[in-house]
């Protein structure tokens, strides 16, 4: 949820809640009940895994086989292990590693984690174009990533450490792959934490991308042709198909991975809406400084958010072009296909036509030159990969005017390597005197002030947030801003955006709102067609910490709150998400379900801020008024709840003197 300040009123409206709802409390004796667990959704039976597909789709499989989508994960082998383990021992930043094989197994030693020297075997490898990981199990069922990486094109290890974000603890930096990596390098990935002895137990149908990752799960497909005696009608086959679906949907379809995303549900299957299942990452949102996410301009700096991308490019905004415009699922391996090589403007040219009958007039470069292919211009090389950097798939235009403000790179300098930004300004400004490059600096400087919520920003992010031109990312990125503005002209472009017919528009305004004027709007946002808006109307009314007004509001709240609690279900292993949970379940008056939440939430971050002090509440409701005394008193001075748990310990203690 959003910040303290905020939920204070809250609290009042919790306390209320518990008050008025409050579960009986248990007999003389009585042991507390288990905790409420929801199951979890996905396909189950419906998937029929990769090798039954192969039965009729052979070609289709031996292609898939054969490319990067079939090697995102693979057990541990001679044919699958590419990095060099006759390197007996190495230093990578100033930790001593060792590497072996034998028996045709694997082997890494490090003692990073534990201060002294462990070997762990290595079960799976993750990745093999650029670089590969090397996974392996250990405590409590966790598959971690061990540090030493191997740089495939370089041919030479690393520190893992350079390239990932990993979870730091007390005593260990890791990244864990079956808590912070769930979805994409496997199928049907089930992770069976088990909160009561914090253990997983995780498993998975197929390794790889597969087939029904982006066809849908296949059992009935499957069953209607092995049944059929005669063609099946058109369309009635059981399966999705990409290249037939509208552009939202296709592109979700890849997107589902290739996306910096929030799940916002589980249980996604090729051909539903992207905004049902999840919640875009974008550049509003909190960033590290020194590696942002995104550029100042609202387009993708860092690699695996090429969706991000294809969103802000006009050729999706107005040519509807998708992923499998240009690409084959089932290769992805771009360097091996000749139609997207850069000399190739095939691709490009045929809905371009008039830029294809003349390349040089275009361009102002040979036309059998680096500067005349497509690729090199408007996709150039600024996404920041592993070790590399990939494609710009906004399909833009060089803007070096954002290079000199903002140090954003742009393709002229990009290839005119020994030339100045402004040089390239001087170019674009003699050659393209009223080119789009405009509407790019105007954007990029609207977000660098709305980062700072400097107040000559906001009349530049309210025209960006009406401007359909814009496209509903940047859109989206401008209202995000608006949050920190507590002006009337922020609140009416958020009550006009929670209105609009882009589902992320009214996700990122009822996300942003802070101000009690907003309250129906979000009322009513409980009842959006989209979950993504659902939930972000459930988390900004909590936030907001006002009564809902009817009986009918009380109803949508309960139900977007199962909603909220399917999801937080997948994360039973994150202290903030279950704290957050049990202050929903709160809320709704379930004391129980509460209770499990937060105790989750405490076991696994005994300090964990407000957790405390929401189960003591919870306590009080439940009329355990020592076990409530316990738990506000152990609130600690630097928890934002501290004064509000003393003053519900005085209340306790004025209770008992009556």
């Amino acid at each position: 949820m959003s910040g303290v300040a905020a939920t204070v009123l809250l609290l009042l409206w919790a306390w209320a809640l518990t008050g008025v709802r409050a579960e009986p409390a248990p007999r003389q004796g009585a042991q507390a009940s288990s905790p409420t667990r929801i199951p979890r959704a996905g396909a189950g039976g419906d998937l029929v895994g990769a090798d039954v597909c192969a039965e009729c789709h052979e070609e289709a499989h031996e292609a898939w086989s054969a490319a990067r989508h079939s090697r995102m994960i693979q057990r541990a082998s001679r044919a699958s292990v590419v990095g060099d383990f006759r390197q007996a021992e190495l230093r990578l930043h100033g930790d001593p590693f060792r590497f072996r094989e034998a028996d045709g197994g694997f082997y890494i030693t490090e003692s990073r984690w534990s201060g002294a020297p462990v070997e762990h075997k290595v079960e799976l490898t993750l990745g093999s174009r650029r670089i590969q990981h090397y996974l392996t199990t250990v405590d409590h069922g966790r598959i971690v990533v061990l540090p030493p990486a191997w740089d495939v094109e370089r041919k030479a290890w690393f520190d893992s450490v350079e390239i990932i974000r990993p979870d730091e603890g007390d005593t260990q930096v890791v990244q864990q792959w079956n808590k912070n990596c769930v979805g994409c390098h496997v199928s049907e990935q089930d992770n069976r934490y088990d909160p009561a002895t914090r253990t997983y137990a995780t498993t998975w149908r197929d390794e790889g991308t597969t087939c029904e990752r982006c066809h849908g799960p296949g059992r009935e497909h499957v069953e209607r042709y092995r049944a059929a005696t005669g063609p099946a009608p058109p369309g009635a086959t059981g399966i999705v198909r990409p290249t037939r679906l509208t552009p939202p949907r296709s592109t979700a379809v890849c997107a589902q991975c290739h996306s910096l995303r929030d799940r916002a549900a589980p249980g996604f299957r090729a051909g539903e809406a992207y905004d049902d299942y999840f919640v875009l990452k974008l550049e509003y949102t909190p960033r590290k400084e020194q590696d942002p996410v995104y550029w100042a301009d609202g387009r993708p700096r860092r690699f695996s958010n090429d969706a991000a991308g294809l969103w802000q490019s006009q050729c999706y905004l107005r040519g509807g072009a998708t992923c499998v415009t240009c690409h084959d699922g089932h290769a992805p391996n771009v360097d091996r296909h000749e139609e997207l090589a850069p000399a190739n403007t095939a691709l490009c040219t045929r809905c371009h036509e008039a830029i294809g009958r003349d390349v040089a007039g275009h361009t102002k470069h040979a036309a059998a030159s680096a500067g005349s292919a497509c690729v090199e211009c408007h996709m150039p090389r600024e996404v920041v990969s592993i070790k590399a950097r990939i494609r710009d798939h906004t399909i833009g235009v060089p803007t070096p005017e954002n290079t000199v403000k903002y140090g954003i790179p742009n393709a002229c300098t990009t290839c005119h390597t020994t030339e100045s930004a402004a040089w390239a300004v001087a170019r674009m400004a003699a050659w393209w005197p009223e080119g789009r490059r405009r509407r790019n600096v105007a954007r990029a400087a609207a977000f660098t002030e709305g980062r700072e919520a400097r107040p000559d920003a906001l009349p530049k992010l309210v025209a960006i947030a009406a401007d359909p031109a814009e496209g509903p990312l940047s859109r989206a990125n401008a209202l995000g801003y608006l949050r920190a503005y507590d002006d009337p002209r922020a609140v009416a472009a958020l009550g006009h955006a929670l209105a609009s017919e882009e589902p992320l528009l009214r996700m990122v305004a009822a996300s942003s709102v802070t101000q009690p004027a907003l309250q129906p709007a979000l009322l009513r946002a409980l009842g959006d067609s989209s979950r993504s808006v659902r939930l972000a109307a459930l988390v900004s009314l909590v936030n907001l910490g006002t009564p809902l007004a009817t009986p009918g509001d009380t109803v949508r709240f309960r139900s977007v709150s199962g909603e909220f609690a399917a999801q937080a279900a997948e994360h039973e292993d994150d202290a903030a998400t279950q704290t957050d949970l049990g202050l929903v379940h709160l809320l709704n008056g379930r004391l129980e379900p509460a209770s499990a939440a937060l105790s989750i939430a405490m076991d696994l971050s005994p300090k964990f801020p407000g957790a405390a002090f929401f189960l003591g509440l919870v306590r009080m409701g439940q009329h355990r008024a020592e076990d409530a005394r316990r738990l506000l008193a152990r609130v600690p001075a630097a928890d934002p709840f501290y004064a509000m748990a003393r003053a519900r310990l005085k209340q306790l203690e004025g209770q008992e003197r009556r």
